[in-house]
């Protein structure tokens, strides 16, 4: 009798701490180890008589989360800045660039450059060459197309203009000859050019009479 009453006293010793071993461990089964919070489990034993108080405990695990992936990183691109800037030569920058951060990877502009003929604010293209003008070039640019909007016009209106006609285009006005065309080229090489149409009678052989026969078809 004393055998088993030891015996059934030994099986519920087992029996209550197998219940309250998977009493203690259910809270962190049913979390997955994610609530770090503590709380409390109300346990009894196999009698329903003995309340036991059990402190849910939960290891905090970090987490490693990878960082989301970031935009698509922009594309490098090349382009080639020369001219007056300090340090020229071929920049490679994201493809959203601006021709002032060009300018600044240059070393800046040098002090002759004609920094106004640029537009900073503007994108820059793959393979593109950059070329920054000096003050002098900027003004010979300018005459050169001045010049040649002058000879536009004179072409498009049958005029010939005696600033930039070569000897083969003076002669096709009537009454100016090879030496005439030579005469008048060699002043306008020597003054700078003609400024007025009237001013073609300072060529030598070229008077009142001969400049009413061919102001109509000449022009600067």
């Amino acid at each position: 009798m004393r055998e088993q009453n030891k015996g059934t006293g030994t099986l519920r010793a087992f029996t209550a701490a197998g219940v309250f071993m998977l009493a203690l461990f259910m809270p962190v089964l049913l979390c997955g180890c994610a609530d770090t919070s503590q709380g409390d489990a109300l346990l009894m034993d196999v009698n329903g008589q003995e309340e036991v108080q059990v402190q849910q405990t939960c290891t905090e695990l970090e987490e490693i989360v990878q960082a989301p992936p970031s935009s698509e990183e922009a594309r490098s691109i090349y382009v080639y800045v020369c001219g007056a800037v300090n340090n020229p030569d071929v920049y490679q920058v994201d493809e959203d660039s601006r021709l002032f951060e060009l300018i600044a990877l240059a070393g800046g502009f040098t002090a002759e450059a004609d920094e106004a003929c640029l537009n900073l604010a503007r994108s820059v293209a793959d393979g593109e060459q950059i070329r920054v003008f000096t003050k002098e070039e900027t003004a010979q640019n300018m005459t050169l197309v001045s010049e040649n909007a002058s000879a536009n016009t004179a072409q498009k209106s049958g005029l010939v203009n005696i600033n930039t006609a070569s000897i083969a285009e003076l002669t096709s006005v009537t009454g100016i000859g090879e030496s005439r065309a030579q005469a008048i080229i060699a002043y306008r090489e020597k003054n700078g050019g003609f400024r007025s149409i009237e001013e073609i009678k300072k060529v030598d052989g070229i008077k009142d009479g001969l400049f009413s026969k061919i102001k109509d078809y000449i022009t600067v």
